[in-house]
């Protein structure tokens, strides 16, 4: 009998290598597990690149804790927890315990294996060339409006995306130090759930941690406060799973980890109702590689969000950024889209061509948008 209902928010990037089978089987395993002790676990991913939290991030915390609220059936007590996880490469004189202070942490500087958005504010600059390049006419102040200079950008920003401000170093910035971004990034939610009257009645715990990629492991940076049975169990079978590989030459860590994406995948933030597996071993089919019933790491960069489905909203700064990076930077002009259903996955679409930016990057790189739904990939 279900006592206790608990959701869980994994606020991740949008990097290709940020999942492994070993992560999915231990999120399915612990959750099994908690469900014979009558706790019921639910399990959101919201996937931006770098893991930021902005507006748009606590919106969709905000949304997926509201339709958790509407599926109750019971009346039993309901918990909430965001983990805030970022990735990087550590030295091997790093320290390796999954509680771990950012002091004995050291990245590998210039390592392939860290966040991409340490280059966000460049990745900001290229976008803004883009859009100058391009000469989009919109309805902005009124009337058309050729958006041909910075300024007319700050006015595009205010009148589309509710940002008053430049798109470079501003809109969207770069991460300032990896080892301290996750904590960064938690008091930014923390002060955000402060001033939500909705959000702070319900006693949201809030964990930060980075992903270290040479032990393919966790690292928690909040000194394990506050104490999570569930993710701390998901993680301790990670540990326990997985092949530390920080004695490695760093070359071949690069060599064999570099990030290299088949294809990008847009989709919703709960994983019951458009999976990023699925998705993947579709795309895997379609190009005839034979995944053996496993999700393959390094196969989609993965963006998701709970607002994705509705249209006539914008998408946040860093699926923006993180688009664009995909698409440019890594060459992922095959972009899956993927929704629950069908009706869902044309919202997404909508949505894409409804936002300005989004849409300029979909024209100028040609890029080939694929929609799949949930519902059918997984009958096939």
């Amino acid at each position: 009998m279900i006592q206790e209902k608990q959701v869980h928010i994994l606020i991740g990037c949008a990097d290709a290598r940020d999942l492994s089978q070993v992560q999915l089987d231990a999120v399915s395993t612990v959750s099994e597990d908690f469900k014979k002790m009558g706790i019921e676990i639910e399990y959101h991913v919201v996937r931006a690149a770098g893991s930021f939290v902005t507006p748009d991030v606590v919106m969709d915390i905000k949304r997926t804790v509201e339709q958790s609220q509407r599926s109750l059936t019971e009346p039993i007590p309901v918990n909430y927890f965001v983990h805030i996880q970022t990735h990087a490469h550590l030295t091997e004189d790093s320290g390796d315990d999954y509680i771990s202070h950012v002091h004995d942490l050291h990245v590998v500087e210039g390592s392939p294996l860290n966040c991409g958005m340490l280059g966000a504010s460049s990745v900001g600059i290229e976008i803004e060339k883009m859009i100058v390049e391009e000469k989009p006419v919109l309805e902005l102040d009124g009337g058309p409006t050729v958006i041909d200079n910075d300024t007319k950008i700050k006015l595009l920003l205010k009148e589309h995306y509710a940002y008053d401000g430049y798109l470079a170093g501003d809109w969207i910035f770069s991460i300032d130090l990896l080892r301290t971004h996750p904590r960064h990034q938690r008091t930014l939610l923390e002060k955000a759930i402060d001033n939500d009257s909705e959000l702070k009645v319900l006693d949201i715990e809030i964990t930060c941690g980075i992903m270290d990629y040479s032990i393919h492991s966790l690292i928690r940076v909040d000194d394990g406060e506050p104490a999570v049975p569930f993710w701390d169990t998901v993680q301790k079978y990670i540990r326990d799973h997985v092949v530390n590989e920080r004695t490695k030459r760093e070359v071949l860590i690069h060599q064999s980890q570099k990030q290299k994406p088949l294809a990008g995948l847009l989709c919703m933030s709960d994983p019951r109702q458009s999976s990023r597996t699925l998705a993947a071993q579709y795309y895997l089919r379609a190009k005839g590689v034979d995944s053996r019933g496993e999700y393959l790491p390094n196969t989609v960069f993965n963006m998701t969000g709970s607002s994705f489905d509705i249209p006539y909203t914008p998408f946040g700064p860093y699926v923006i950024a993180g688009f664009f990076y995909a698409v440019k930077h890594l060459g992922l002009t095959d972009q899956l889209v993927m929704g629950y259903d069908a009706a869902q996955t044309a919202r997404i679409l909508l949505k894409i061509k409804h936002d300005p930016i989004m849409n300029m990057i979909v024209k100028k790189f040609n890029v080939n948008l694929i929609p799949i739904n949930h519902v059918d990939v997984q009958n096939e």
